[in-house]
């Protein structure tokens, strides 16, 4: 849950780099810097930003398209009316031991085939019998670009979980030494910050994969 005010972030970074009157580095750089940094984090880090919802399949064929917000898929977790899970099988066992699994239909969906060079796409099996079959499906979404009209008084919260603060400083300092990277020093500075959005989102994936695996073995 985000809690943490987008221009406090940015005061944050005018303190770091020594200019709280925003003349080298004006507040609206900043803003886009942020906006660059959500989605440098999201490419990283796909879960970042998810959407649970409910999604009507296309009966008329097995393969289905996300929704316009999508960035990919992260799973399929069940059929919404039965409550029967759908599960994740690679599509050559299928061509395999189906090959004409695409026309198989059925009242409930078992399986669903998806490949990351594809990411909008996914493909159910069986595809539903009857129109309106709906799943309950996880994809990684980007959030809409934050805009702000005044900078002293706007509320806005980050636009991910504040536990993405740090990443989205460093990778935010990073574009703004990066505007002086003719300076030695800067160039440095630029790229420290981004070793170290590099180093704090492997550190969180370290550790959140730590974390399920306890999860699974309690």
């Amino acid at each position: 849950m985000a809690t943490t005010k987008i221009i406090d972030l940015i005061s944050r970074a005018e303190t770091i780099v020594q200019d709280k009157t925003s003349v080298r580095w004006p507040k609206q750089e900043w803003l886009n810097w942020f906006n660059d940094a959500v989605l440098a984090v999201i490419i990283a880090r796909p879960d970042a930003s998810v959407v649970n919802e409910d999604f009507t399949l296309d009966e008329t064929d097995s393969k289905q398209s996300l929704p316009n917000d999508a960035l990919r898929l992260m799973t399929v977790v069940r059929n919404k009316a039965s409550g029967v899970p759908v599960r994740q099988i690679a599509r050559h066992q299928l061509d395999d031991q189906l090959p004409d699994w695409h026309t198989k239909t059925a009242s409930t969906v078992d399986h669903y085939v998806y490949d990351e060079r594809d990411p909008k796409h996914f493909y159910v099996f069986p595809r539903p019998s009857a129109a309106s079959h709906v799943v309950e499906l996880i994809y990684s979404t980007a959030p809409a670009a934050v805009t702000i009209a005044d900078f002293t008084t706007d509320t806005q919260t980050l636009s991910l979980d504040d536990s993405y603060l740090n990443p989205l400083l460093d990778f935010m300092l990073y574009r703004a030494y990066s505007k002086d990277a003719e300076y030695a020093e800067n160039a440095q500075r630029a790229a420290g910050h981004l070793n170290a959005f590099n180093s704090l989102l492997g550190i969180k994936t370290q550790s959140d994969t730590a974390m399920a695996g306890q999860a699974k073995n309690p």
